[in-house]
């Protein structure tokens, strides 16, 4: 799924290896890479302790910052400069559908920005809210819709947020600002438009 973002952001995108669970093992493949990538993009596996090696193996190698982002269904996060080439590299959480979202939301306006495109940021449209969504203050959300126009563009959030279908089947991202508890049914929302598309 992220090589495949990867690629549709106009990157030549591989996918290279699991994640080993030895510390010189992920070390020598991260190294691997610094030597023909321009970036790196890692996603730990689901439900793990990988993390803490990847941000163990990541610090040996450069200057590297750990975050987390005020983001619904977010995680933890690495982002820095490895190697003598300063190489950029950047971790995702290992929840896929959250690996997805962050990729869309980070590393997609970093790929753009280094292929020096002028169209770095997904467009952006108002649209009104078909049923209400809820959300939790203080975090940013970017919920999972279809797009439609019956009178007007009608935005529909869909149903299983979890699901990794939910990436796959969206036209759009709902943006739910952070001061923001929900959302009612009928509200102009502004939605980002997931055009499947590359330079």
């Amino acid at each position: 799924m992220l090589t495949t973002a990867v690629r549709e952001a106009g990157a030549n995108g591989f996918r290279v290896n699991n994640i080993p669970d030895n510390h010189q093992r992920l070390k020598e493949v991260i190294e691997d890479q610094m030597v023909r990538a321009d970036l790196i993009v890692i996603s730990g596996a689901h439900h793990d302790e990988s993390f803490e090696l990847i941000s163990s193996v990541l610090r040996e190698l450069g200057d590297i910052t750990s975050a987390r982002p005020k983001m619904s269904e977010s995680g933890l996060h690495n982002f820095g400069l490895i190697g003598p080439d300063r190489i950029p590299v950047i971790t995702l959480p290992g929840d896929p559908v959250v690996a997805g979202i962050a990729a869309e939301i980070f590393v997609r306006p970093m790929i753009r920005k280094m292929l020096g495109a002028s169209n770095i940021f997904r467009n952006q449209l108002k649209a009104k809210l078909k049923s209400p969504i809820t959300a939790t203050p203080g975090e940013r959300s970017f919920v999972r819709a279809v797009l439609s126009s019956e009178s007007g563009v009608i935005v529909t959030a869909l149903e299983d947020q979890g699901e990794l279908t939910s990436l796959s089947d969206a036209h759009a991202l709902i943006i739910v600002p952070e001061d923001s508890a929900g959302i009612r049914a009928g509200e102009i929302v502004d939605v980002m438009v997931l055009e499947r598309s590359s330079i």
